[in-house]
């Protein structure tokens, strides 16, 4: 086991410490289809691990995707260098993940956006999506 760790630790080092992801466009539908699940919610709780962080979130409105009940579990790294994403408690995120059985995960190389905190380009990228999601939604709002 102690291997691995180091292949995968000097795997991560060789690559460098920070996060790169493509720059993404608006939404279309071969995107729309690469995620299980695309929500708006709320922030409910963060727990902070070593490597992943579990984040409870309120679902407000599901544009794709099928949950169990009103919250999900959303993990993401807990490490910036391997693109987590960072919430707070009572934040409103625009959410693009995949998994099941309302265990999710998502980091930043997805689409999954800030929407209490946005800047003025965020805002504009959230705003086109969620047009978007409205438009090509296959779930009715809860």
């Amino acid at each position: 086991m102690k291997i691995i760790w180091t292949i995968i630790l000097l795997f991560t080092f060789n690559i460098g410490f920070s996060c790169t992801c493509e720059i993404l466009e608006g939404i279309d539908k071969e995107q729309f289809n690469e995620y299980d699940l695309i929500a708006t919610g709320k922030i409910l709780s963060v727990d902070f691990g070593e490597f992943t962080q579990k984040i409870e979130v309120g679902i407000h409105r599901i544009f794709k995707g099928k949950v169990k009940k009103m919250t999900i579990i959303l993990s993401s790294s807990s490490q910036s260098g391997m693109c987590g994403i960072f919430p707070k408690v009572g934040e409103k995120w625009l959410i693009y993940a995949n998994g099941q059985n309302n265990e999710f995960s998502t980091d930043l190389c997805t689409r999954t956006q800030n929407i209490t905190r946005a800047n003025d380009k965020a805002k504009k990228i959230i705003k086109r999506d969620l047009n978007f999601l409205k438009q090509n939604s296959t779930r009715n709002k809860i």
